[in-house]
């Protein structure tokens, strides 16, 4: 399992909310699912996988995650359906879906482990007032993972510039990235 070297403190630190931000082709979104995949395949964890909008499940982390067990060499111990991935070993799951249009039916999942906030940056303050209190789970974690794109987002002001206790935060880019094709480093 080959995971970021540079990212490794940031996902061993015990925290509720753990914030990893920066520029593309930085891996953060490779490494969070490759990490999620570990997790999956040690422990029984439920993952609500979000995005602000998500018309499809290939516009969300399903892609990066079904690659990931690939990768891994683990596809024997998932069920990849149409929307859903679940460990047949250790009854882990990831469930995707938009805020946008679902965000009622987020307010009734039970369970939540992990709630992994994809391209955060578009995330609002109402989303954030809902999703809070419904990952109630002792020892769950939100994931927040995002490019920066104004100072004023909600997520940035919030995690960035004034993170609430027991947030651990983390930025970084393509630099750290031991992965990176000759192209991208082009």
């Amino acid at each position: 399992m080959k995971l970021n070297p540079a990212l490794k403190d940031f996902w061993l630190k015990k925290a509720r909310v753990k914030v990893l931000y920066g520029g593309r082709s930085s891996s953060k979104t490779h490494d969070a699912a490759g990490m999620a995949v570990w997790i999956a395949n040690k422990a029984r964890t439920k993952f609500l996988c979000t995005r602000q909008f998500q018309n499809r499940i290939t516009e969300s982390v399903y892609t990066v995650i079904k690659q990931k067990i690939e990768d891994f060499g683990l596809s024997e111990n998932f069920t990849i359906t149409n929307n859903r991935i679940v460990n047949k070993v250790t009854g882990s799951e990831f469930v995707f879906l938009g805020l946008w249009r679902n965000i009622d039916e987020i307010k009734s999942l039970e369970g939540v482990d992990v709630c992994w906030l994809e391209e955060a940056h578009n995330i609002t303050q109402e989303q954030w007032d809902t999703l809070e209190p419904t990952v109630r789970k002792e020892g769950s974690q939100f994931w927040i993972i995002f490019n920066p794109r104004l100072r004023t987002d909600f997520v940035y002001k919030n995690f960035v510039v004034n993170p609430p206790k027991n947030c651990v935060i983390r930025k970084i880019n393509y630099t750290e990235n031991p992965f990176l094709s000759q192209t991208i480093l082009d």
